[in-house]
């Protein structure tokens, strides 16, 4: 399932749990793709008609947490802004700090990150699997962004959260 998340559809995703991957050798000058694990759908917010879902072909009863990887897709990007707090790729995963106890940081800033009228700024927030730390990126772009959905990885939310280690995101898949 494909479903366009332009300008204020894309609160229509949670991120703020979801490990990101970013898939470099797809990235043009225009064009950002990310490989999303662990995006939430607040359907008990939005509506089932939001998603393309009915009573019919909802899966259950519950928010829906995608347990694997989904596609989001930014087309036309004219910059954006991306800041790593880096962790150890050791478990049990601590924050790493520079000798001056420092949290050791990695930003890069690329292209028009300013908005006007023809763009569209998107926040994104999540884990991004290399370089391994808490991120959060901007986006910049002036047409629409998009994700792929692979229903079947829908689970309810509430059975995530009862068994995080089953259904989260695990090192092991990158």
């Amino acid at each position: 399932m494909i479903l366009n998340i332009s300008n204020e559809r894309f609160e229509l995703i949670y991120l703020g749990e979801s490990t990101i991957n970013i898939d470099y050798p797809s990235m043009s000058s225009t064009k950002l793709v990310l490989d999303v694990w662990g995006i939430t759908l607040p359907i008990s917010v939005y509506g089932l008609e939001a998603y393309g879902l009915t009573e019919y072909t909802k899966p259950f009863n519950d928010d829906i947490y995608v347990s694997g990887y989904s596609r989001l897709t930014f087309h036309d990007v004219t910059g954006g802004n991306i800041e790593v707090e880096l962790f150890s790729k050791e478990p049990p995963y601590p924050k790493l700090s520079w000798p001056d106890k420092s949290l050791m940081k990695i930003n890069k800033t690329w292209g028009d990150v300013y908005q006007r009228d023809d763009k569209n700024i998107y926040e994104v927030e999540g884990t991004l699997a290399w370089p391994y730390g808490r991120c959060d990126l901007s986006i910049v772009t002036r047409s629409n962004v998009s994700i792929e959905l692979n229903s079947a990885n829908f689970i309810p939310v509430k059975e995530y959260m009862l068994n995080t280690k089953k259904y989260g995101w695990s090192r092991v898949f990158t």
